[in-house]
């Protein structure tokens, strides 16, 4: 049997084997319920990985043109700031961690002060370059900012590409301000969707998804890092069929928690 690494949330060393995928493992821990890939991400190169050729589709994957978006990728921030804004502060200190070519950020500046934190030289260097946004390249580890900094952090389908994401949590409730939130949204590996999908769960995406959370190990992993859960909504897709995928489909099976990405906000 092949050695895979330790649990991210709870450090068991010997999960066993769900799926295979892309070449690599998925793995589920027997102890607190974590799915992840199993081999070591120490092996991965990130910047190769998120260069250029991730946002502008010569990677033959994820992005066809992600800058070309713009203005679809603006209109979701716009709806994310809304639903943000009604469960978190209004304004204040705002950090989104892997914040890419800060499309978001952008929307965010016309009520919180903001910052942000990108892996990729490439996305980073674009949302400094043309929309003048306070962009920090690299971790958010090596970004060091000070205890207590932020009101709210945010991580737009972000943990999940995380090699590490318990200390990235643990940092980021470092640097939130007491009583600050962080908001996330990842894939929902517990849905119905994606249990009935199994291995063909679209989200099922390793080297570029390395964890695959449930409600209940998302929320562990914030209570890990000293946070709690404060609202956790239903986002993305609960079927194949068209019409469950139309808008007014997603609409319904969202409000009926159905959809296959959780929206989850940790308080600190």
């Amino acid at each position: 049997m092949p050695a895979f690494r330790a649990c991210n949330l709870c450090g068991n060393t010997s999960p066993k084997l769900r799926w295979e995928r892309n070449g690599y493992s998925i793995v589920e821990c027997n102890q607190c319920g974590l799915q992840y890939v199993g081999e070591d991400p120490k092996n991965i190169d990130f910047a190769a990985l998120y260069s250029e050729a991730y946002y502008t589709g010569g990677s033959g994957q994820v992005f066809a043109d992600y800058v070309g978006e713009e203005r679809g990728r603006r209109a979701s921030a716009r709806r994310k700031l809304r639903s943000m804004r009604r469960r978190t502060t209004r304004s204040g200190r705002l950090l989104d961690v892997g914040c890419a070519a800060g499309f978001f950020l952008v929307e965010a500046r016309n009520y919180f002060e903001t910052q942000g934190v990108e892996i990729s030289e490439f996305s980073s260097r674009i949302a400094r370059e043309r929309f003048g946004l306070d962009v920090f390249t690299g971790s958010l580890q090596d970004a060091k900012f000070t205890t207590d900094s932020f009101d709210v952090i945010t991580m737009w389908d972000v943990v999940e590409h995380l090699p590490d994401p318990k200390s990235v949590l643990v940092e980021a409730s470092r640097v939130l301000k007491p009583g600050g939130s962080l908001v996330l949204t990842t894939g929902d590996v517990g849905s119905r969707y994606a249990r009935r999908a199994g291995p063909n769960w679209h989200l099922l995406e390793p080297p570029w998804h390395l964890y695959f959370f449930s409600r209940a190990t998302m929320s562990a992993m914030g209570a890990a890092a000293g946070l709690r859960v404060g609202e956790c909504s239903s986002t993305g897709v609960a079927s194949d069929l068209r019409v469950l995928r139309s808008l007014p489909g997603r609409v319904v099976t969202n409000l009926l928690g159905l959809g296959d990405i959780m929206e989850m906000t940790l308080t600190k």
